[in-house]
């Protein structure tokens, strides 16, 4: 199969259930021929046999609707009888964490084709947070609980509006999701004194397979938490009574600092141990976002050794994905795919499989969405599908809710290669950049080959934050070639063309780039130390199609900008932490577009290099002679080849 770039990248019913779910997933079918077309790739065009899944079949919950202004992290679940419920997070002002949010509901009783009226579970008349939800059905009875978690606001020494203490609740419908009667009083048992936060889900639980005919399955929900040192973990909350009463079972702490899971999804493994894949608290200098363990009994005092480990070789950014074992079918994850450290990298929707209880992961799946999105939950349908509720929305992850529905026949035939493709980086630290769209390897005479870029949809990306790559308020340098003609379409849009851009992007965003203005024919280069930026532009006109070695530095508390070893363009920049451009978090270093992916530069780059100092004219001599200058060299890419 033809690798490609990443970004053109349970509840268990009785065992008559499972036994039609196994036969029902081998012949499954294909969604009706009529049902919507999905978005656009906002990256451009894909090969045409890279077709994905089915279109969205229906949105349950759309942003700036019926009272709310986002909805996120949904959960997705079957009752007894086979209803679809959706449940997620409505908030009233924009998407933040930080603010009224409830928790609603729309039931399906067509397999989500179509969806009822929307209900309030909990928040109505209160102001404060309720979310994460996390519910389970006992096969037994029929009761849904559904565990979530609460908290009030309160606020810090400026006067700005924080969480509060946060604890966990309890509902129960007996009625298929038609009524809920609600818990006013917290789970105390299920959060330690010490704990600064604590969480369930988000997304559905699981109900074990019974041990006794006269027993139901115990259910089971994963949980994390904080302390108020900072060590964080997971837990596994339990019941016995078909959801009435909840105890805390298993668990695993990670001390501060190390990588510790967040949000961790389970299923049950056809051996009857508990499979989790959570969100990983580490981001920055690890491509490894997503942690894994395994466990035999929910109610054990630990997390059996090792614990929870890195799943290694899954490219995903920082968000919550969701976990389902197919009766005698594969293992399955739902998560964006597309590789990074930052929040702003969930792209890319997909569904993977393992054949070998979550040790390892395909390197191919099914795209659900190419466009960006967030968090997800899977939950097995009646008939044998497998329905899928996702977070989505225009130019952002967040803010609607869609859902559609797969076979595992649909999973294979829609197959691809999720690989990122890389071009390498030959400096000491091999930060490999992430190559996205087309981009083309071209030849610049007598140095070898160079990127060309369409200035529609191509860029790299330098991924996962090394600290190599964080200029703080020392001296650095960016040195590169680059060959481009301004376009007539550039010439009248007001927007720069960007050829490198590091961290963030606004006015009060750490950062520092290097732009082709189309209005002038010239290049800009611009530090911001989140105080305001300062640039300085080239002498003379660049976008003559022809091949200028540029140099972007900071020396000795000036911004210089060098053409060719001509005299620089120079401007003061503030200096000592005034002038620190280290970011606080995560960060990205785009080339070819910015932040936002709203520009994108036509023409050639060839040769970039990063240094932790500034060069001397000998030094830039040198790298124009094509000779290598590697004291303090961060990153090197010399763009032979695209792998």
């Amino acid at each position: 199969m033809r690798r490609g770039s990443v970004e053109r990248a349970g509840t268990r019913a009785g065992a008559a259930f499972a036994l039609t779910l196994a036969v029902a997933l081998v012949l499954a079918f294909v969604l009706r021929p009529d049902a919507p077309a999905g978005p656009a790739d906002a990256d451009g065009p894909e090969p045409a046999h890279r077709t994905g899944l089915t279109a969205a079949v229906s949105a349950p919950f759309n942003a700036f609707t019926e009272g709310y202004d986002c909805y996120r992290i949904p959960s997705l679940t079957t009752t007894k009888d086979g209803t679809l419920l959706a449940i997620a997070e409505a908030r009233t002002s924009g998407c933040a964490d930080i603010g009224d949010i409830d928790l609603v509901l729309k039931r399906s009783t067509d397999a989500g084709r179509t969806w009822g009226p929307l209900q309030v579970i909990r928040g109505a008349g209160d102001p404060g947070a309720y979310g994460s939800p996390a519910p389970v059905v006992d096969s037994a009875s029929g009761r849904i609980s559904l565990l979530h978690a609460y908290s009030t606001w309160t606020a810090d020494a400026d006067g700005n509006r924080v969480r509060g203490p946060r604890e966990l609740r309890l509902a129960h419908s007996t009625d298929d999701g038609a009524t809920w009667t609600t818990d006013p009083d917290p789970q105390p048992q299920l959060k330690d004194p010490d704990w600064a936060w604590v969480s369930v889900g988000p997304g559905r639980g699981v109900q074990m397979t019974p041990t006794r005919p006269d027993r139901p399955g115990r259910l089971v929900i994963g949980s994390d938490y904080r302390t108020g040192t900072d060590a964080s973990g997971a837990q596994l909350l339990y019941s016995d009574d078909g959801g009435l009463t909840w105890a805390a079972g298993a668990r695993w702490s990670a001390p501060a600092g190390t990588p510790a899971p967040s949000e961790p999804a389970l299923t049950q493994l056809p051996d009857g141990r508990i499979y989790l894949n959570a969100r990983s608290t580490a981001t920055c200098g690890t491509p490894d976002h997503r942690l894994s363990a395994t466990v035999d009994d929910a109610s054990a005092p630990a997390f059996p050794a090792p614990g929870f480990t890195p799943v290694a070789d899954l490219p995903a950014p920082p968000a919550s994905g969701s976990v389902l074992q197919l009766p005698g079918g594969p293992l399955l994850l739902t998560a964006p795919s597309r590789p990074g450290a930052e929040s702003s990298d969930r792209w890319t929707l997909a569904v993977r499989t393992s054949q070998d209880e979550g040790r390892t992961w395909s390197q191919d799946g099914a795209v659900v969405l190419r466009e960006r999105a967030g968090y997800s939950d899977m939950a097995a349908l009646p008939g044998g599908r497998v329905g899928l509720l996702y977070e989505t929305a225009n130019g952002t992850p967040h803010g609607y809710i869609k859902f559609t529905a797969f076979g595992l026949t649909e999973l294979r035939s829609a197959a691809e290669d999720l690989t990122p493709r890389r071009t390498a980086d030959t400096g000491p630290y091999r930060d490999d950049a992430v190559v996205h769209g087309a981009p083309r390897l071209g030849n610049r005479p007598g140095g070898g080959k160079a990127m060309r870029f369409d200035g529609t949809d191509d860029f790299l990306r330098l991924i996962d934050c090394p600290d190599e790559l964080r200029v703080g308020a020392e001296d650095f340098a960016v040195a590169t070639w680059v060959q481009y003609k301004t376009r007539g379409q550039d010439r009248g849009s007001g927007l720069r063309r960007p050829l490198l851009w590091a961290y963030g992007q606004g006015p009060a965003a750490k950062q520092f780039r290097l732009e082709a203005d189309p209005a002038t024919g010239r290049l800009e280069a611009t530090v911001n130390a989140g105080t305001g930026p300062v640039t300085v532009t080239s002498p003379t006109r660049t976008d003559d199609d022809k091949w200028h070695h540029v140099v972007l530095q900071r020396h000795g508390g000036r911004l210089e900008l060098s053409v060719d070893g001509r005299a620089p363009a120079t401007a003061a920049t503030p200096t000592g932490p005034a002038g620190d451009l280290r970011p606080g978090g995560a960060f990205t270093v785009h080339l070819g577009t910015r932040p936002d992916y709203k520009a994108f530069y036509a023409g050639a780059l060839d040769d970039v290099r990063v240094y932790g100092r500034a060069l001397s004219r000998n030094d830039m001599a040198r790298l124009r002679d094509g000779h290598d200058v590697t004291d303090e060299e961060r990153v090197h890419l010399a763009f032979d080849a695209i792998r």
